[in-house]
């Protein structure tokens, strides 16, 4: 399983594109619609993310989320056939809760930098970094949330679809 360090915390006022481009130097940038189907399972989380209506990952991870830095393991397996994997999932599992999002993607090695606009929620930024040196990740982003300029206290120790059940 691969392991990130990561956060999340609502944006009143998103960082300026430029803050972000500084922190990151080079880097790619894209813009996805992301539709995330949560799975009903015992252990860990299990989900289904569609992107621009094309293509899909199946995501395995298991995260504790006692803390506003998180580390995820997880486990991410491609798929054309969405929509068949889809039927099968929703067929043995039942689903839990379903995730629009909007996403811009900064990503520079390791490092990524979303701003999400999540239907029912508001926006949000995420940073993930993908580390085989935890000590290595937790320096870095420290280095990014003060660059980005981001309020400890203003992360999120939970996932959107946590955010979206505890609206019902």
């Amino acid at each position: 399983m691969k392991k990130n360090y990561e956060i999340k915390c609502s944006l009143k006022d998103r960082p300026k594109v430029s803050e972000i481009k500084k922190a990151l130097k080079n880097y790619t940038h894209t813009i996805e619609k992301q539709k995330d189907i949560y799975y009903k399972t015992v252990n860990g989380r299990l989900k289904l993310r569609i992107i621009n209506d094309t293509e899909g990952s199946l995501i395995l991870y298991n995260r504790a989320e006692k803390k506003n830095k998180r580390i995820s393991k997880y486990t991410i397996s491609k798929t054309k056939d969405f929509r068949e994997l889809d039927s099968i999932l929703r067929k043995q599992f039942g689903v839990l809760v379903t995730v629009f999002k909007k996403r811009e993607v900064y990503i520079h090695k390791n490092t990524r930098v979303h701003i999400d606009t999540v239907k029912g929620l508001g926006k949000f930024i995420e940073i993930e970094i993908i580390y085989d040196d935890i000590s290595a990740a937790k320096n870095l982003m420290k280095v990014l949330i003060s660059e980005l300029n981001l309020d400890e206290n203003k992360f999120i120790k939970v996932s959107y679809s946590d955010l979206l059940i505890n609206r019902r």
